[in-house]
């Protein structure tokens, strides 16, 4: 179950945020997905997390991750990443700058039978407003 677990995590990010297949949100999130620590603006369940993943994948081109490693203990996911993309266009209220972004980030998800119902998280906004500011 684990590699399974890891696989559906490693999907949400590799083809959603990364190659921009925003639709992939509805194969591994559940409906009722609960973010304990969404983005402002952000709402729950399935709807949230696609909403985040168009933000993104809307705001950034160009994007990889430089890193992307993952635990997996018993029905959870543990997932340290490092992302990076283009701002070329509206991005958390900011208007396309033109810079190369990265993005550090770690992330908890729980999943049961195949699909993520919870996420707990840490990305470095402050991080991410320091390389947008003029």
């Amino acid at each position: 179950m684990s590699d399974q677990n890891i696989a559906a995590v490693r999907r949400l990010t590799q083809e959603g945020f990364v190659a921009g297949k925003v639709d992939v949100v509805d194969d591994v999130v559940a409906e009722d997905c609960v973010d304990h620590d969404p983005l402002p603006g952000q709402g729950q369940g399935r709807q949230g997390q696609r909403h985040t993943c168009q933000m993104v994948v809307g705001g950034l081109s160009n994007r990889s991750t430089l890193q992307d490693d993952f635990l997996a203990v018993g029905d959870t996911v543990i997932e340290n990443w490092i992302f990076q993309g283009t701002h070329t266009r509206e991005f958390l209220g900011v208007p396309a700058t033109g810079r190369q972004l990265q993005v550090r980030g770690i992330e908890i998800w729980r999943l049961a039978n195949g699909k993520i119902v919870e996420r707990w998280g840490l990305v470095d906004a402050a991080g991410v407003m320091e390389q947008l500011a003029p």
